[in-house]
């Protein structure tokens, strides 16, 4: 079926990019759900059911155990993204590939997907590969890392050295292949369990601010009126809400579940400014010709909605969240590196969450003397990932929405 001739002049003059419309599905018949909610929706009661089992009733996983809160919530994270983004691109290979050799003309965008790819990669498998470190082992203290020496005199004793010893200094092996501690831990599994953390930190608070402002935002620009200026007010008053006060007022009794609350807090108070994104760009595109055709044919509000309006905006929000994450995550690890003394008991204590490992925590142990010196790594190599992460996530942010931009034909 084609356009109504009525609108083939309008077309004309605006070419049609390869998300506007399929005639083949612009009618009413559309499901309510589709393949990918369905998806989302059982594997989200499959996890609802093991969290039941675990919190609720007290028993154990058979495959998994001790498994927190934060982790069930990054389950079903990781979940809507296999749903939602993985699934669509399986079911077409066309327009993936499409994709694929459009990010493979960009280096930048393509060297930054590869690092976020090895990011997500190494932050996933990271609990099953490591544990945290808890014994203290000076006799393997200040150990350097491969390649690099540092004098013995630093060393617990001259003859602790596990490498070769050359001209007084102790040069790094394989058995420590990033250094060690101050204390003989080994440094790391402290950068692993930080990349989990780093990606938690990222995928939780990017799920939770995605559907919420393109929700908002797509529910304002097609109802309009007294809606939008209510929706839009609401985006308004969480832009300006102060997340890190927030997170403040429930750091002070919670010492169990901080990064928990953090993610919350910040993944529910930034939502506002992609709601208002999301709004002008669907507004924009409510009145082109190709949804006007789609209205003419039947279909529903929630099809055009879901068939026409988000896939087109789809660029604009992988663009906003790209740039979003790194100060989320580079958030998370400041809050990490600050100390405070309690107000209840004058201990020190993080604004982080002290049961996790995170880049930041690292860095702080590294600078924990008042230098860096003589264990300079344990906090330049985690802060180096830090950094190269939130580069890699701006770069993709920048150069994504380039590489996946239709071409149109004039």
């Amino acid at each position: 079926m084609t356009p109504p001739t009525t609108e083939q002049s309008d077309s004309a003059a605006q070419p049609e990019r390869f998300q506007d419309v399929d005639w083949e599905q612009a009618t009413g018949s559309e499901r309510w759900l589709s393949r990918s909610t369905w998806l989302f929706l059982a594997g989200l009661g499959v996890l609802a059911v093991g969290f039941s089992h675990e919190h609720v009733a007290g028993n154990s996983l058979p495959l998994v155990a001790n498994l927190e809160p934060l982790d069930w919530l990054f389950a079903a994270s990781v979940l809507a993204i296999l749903a939602f983004v993985v699934a669509p691109l399986v079911r077409e290979p066309a327009a993936a590939k499409r994709h694929w050799v459009r990010l493979r003309q960009s280096p930048a965008a393509f060297l930054s997907l590869a690092f976020v790819v090895a990011f997500v990669a190494v932050g996933i498998a990271a609990p099953v590969l490591v544990s945290e470190p808890t014994g203290i082992a000076f006799d393997r203290a200040s150990q350097p890392p491969v390649g690099l020496s540092v004098e013995t005199v630093h060393l617990f004793t001259p003859g602790s050295c596990v490498g070769d010893v050359a001209n007084g200094r102790c040069h790094g092996t394989l058995q420590y292949p990033l250094g060690t501690t101050s204390t003989g831990k080994d440094l790391l599994p402290f950068l692993l369990l930080g990349a989990h953390t780093a990606l938690v930190v990222a995928v939780v608070s990017a799920t939770l601010m995605v559907p919420t402002g393109i929700g908002v935002g797509l529910l304002a620009a097609y109802a309009g009126g007294r809606v939008d200026e209510v929706l839009m007010r609401a985006a308004g008053v969480s832009q300006t809400v102060p997340a890190l006060v927030v997170y403040l007022l429930f750091w002070w009794w919670n010492d169990e579940y901080r990064l928990l609350v953090l993610l919350l807090v910040f993944g529910l108070t930034n939502w506002g400014g992609l709601a208002r994104l999301v709004r002008n760009e669907a507004i924009q595109l409510r009145d082109r010709p190709f949804v006007k055709a789609a209205r003419a044919t039947g279909a529903s509000k929630l099809d055009v909605m879901r068939q026409h309006l988000l896939p087109n905006i789809a660029q604009p929000v992988l663009t906003n969240v790209t740039l979003q994450i790194p100060l989320l995550v580079v958030t998370e690890a400041a809050l990490s590196f600050i100390v405070l003394r309690s107000p209840f008991d004058g201990e020190m204590v993080t604004l982080g969450d002290p049961t996790v490992v995170s880049w930041g925590q690292t860095i702080s142990l590294g600078t924990a003397k008042g230098g860096v010196a003589p264990e300079w790594w344990v906090a330049a190599i985690p802060g180096a990932l830090l950094v190269g992460t939130m580069l890699a996530f701006a770069l993709l942010g920048r150069t994504l929405g380039e590489a996946v931009t239709p071409q149109t034909d004039n």
